[in-house]
């Protein structure tokens, strides 16, 4: 039997550890000995010894396991000293997924640049096999090309998630936070910090005044008390609700009508998926891998990114219940199919076996 280990840092919450739950708790595991390595994220900022440091813990991980292949979350910076360790390791086989480049942000700070055109490519040059969780970061990562002859496998999405919805206690969010049934739910869940587009459902809180709809944010992160000093008026009038990190996510997005997902850059995103899931009508900017899940007027609303208008617009759209109900259909019968154990996991146990 082959041994698999899954290449990370350690998370508390969050998309990355949501993808190695999928695979720990699916069928592969009993078709290989997969085991999840990590230590807890830390900030190295390029110091040269703290990088140094952050390999050779890495490299001892790995070579205790003596495993046939090992998966690394890509790219980026961490990526690259990740996949650097197993490099240097005893391991037989290296595969990068892409969940993340400094490519997705259009900055050009010398920092960035380092990144982008030394430390990503080689990180993709030392990788036996690399994929993408979208199509969208084919594109964008240029230095793909620079990978080995045969080594980009193209896209690999992450897997819908197909809890069943009937299994998920309805009601609890309404009666915690005191919200009237007639009221239209609009939840956000992520990360809070500025790429995941927070500061846009601020600015249309403040302009926005249809007593109808009620804002929840469900994360943490370090604009958080930030979002509570900016919003103190909205709070106290019940408009908006900062819940922090939370473990009930499904119970949460159940009890929600729209799913507002703001972000500024993006590749396959799992809270997404879960919100498809649990029935809550989209509204998505057009970013990254959004666009590959939702398409606009068919399973969703797609906006433009840093638009508080066009929040406010989609908001408008998404107000007849009818209208979220065909789009909530529309995205749960085309993810459970696009994004099935069959067509990612599936692509996954190919490449373990090549």
């Amino acid at each position: 039997m082959k041994k698999i280990l899954l290449v990370d840092t350690k998370y508390k919450e969050g998309g990355p550890k949501t993808v190695h739950q999928n695979i720990l708790n699916s069928y592969l595991s009993k078709k290989y000995e997969i085991k999840e390595i990590g230590i807890s994220d830390s900030v190295l900022h390029f110091n040269p010894i703290k990088g140094m440091k952050f390999v050779r813990s890495y490299w001892k991980l790995i070579n205790a396991e003596h495993a046939d292949v090992a998966l690394v979350r890509g790219l980026q910076y961490i990526g690259f000293l990740m996949v650097l360790a197993a490099k240097l390791s005893n391991v037989k086989k290296i595969i990068v997924c892409v969940h993340g480049s400094d490519w997705d942000v259009p900055e050009r700070t010398f920092r960035k640049i380092i990144l982008k055109y030394i430390i990503e490519p080689l990180e993709i040059r030392m990788a036996d096999s690399i994929f993408t969780v979208c199509q969208a970061e084919q594109k964008i990562v240029k230095p793909l090309k620079l990978a080995k002859a045969g080594a980009n496998k193209g896209v690999i999405y992450n897997t819908f998630p197909n809890v069943d919805i009937n299994k998920i206690s309805s009601g609890k969010l309404r009666k915690e936070l005191n919200i009237p049934e007639n009221k239209i739910i609009v939840i956000s869940v992520g990360r809070v910090v500025i790429r995941k587009g927070h500061q846009y459902i601020i600015e249309t809180l403040k302009n926005f005044k249809d007593s109808a709809f009620v804002f929840a944010i469900v994360g943490s992160g370090d604009y958080l008390h930030h979002y509570e000093e900016q919003c103190k008026e909205e709070i106290a009038e019940k408009r908006l609700f900062l819940l922090g990190n939370r473990t009930d996510v499904y119970e949460l997005l159940k009890d929600s009508d729209i799913f507002l997902f703001p972000t500024l850059n993006e590749n396959h995103s799992m809270a997404l998926l879960e919100a498809i899931n649990m029935h809550c009508a989209a509204i998505v900017t057009n970013v990254g891998g959004n666009t590959e899940t939702i398409k606009d007027g068919e399973t969703g609303i797609v906006i433009r990114p840093k638009n508080a208008a066009d929040i406010v617009s989609a908001l408008y759209r998404m107000k007849d219940k009818e209208k979220r109900k065909i789009y909530t259909q529309a995205a749960y019968a085309f993810s459970q199919v696009q994004f099935s154990v069959e067509n990612t996991l599936g692509k996954l146990e190919i490449l373990f076996n090549e």
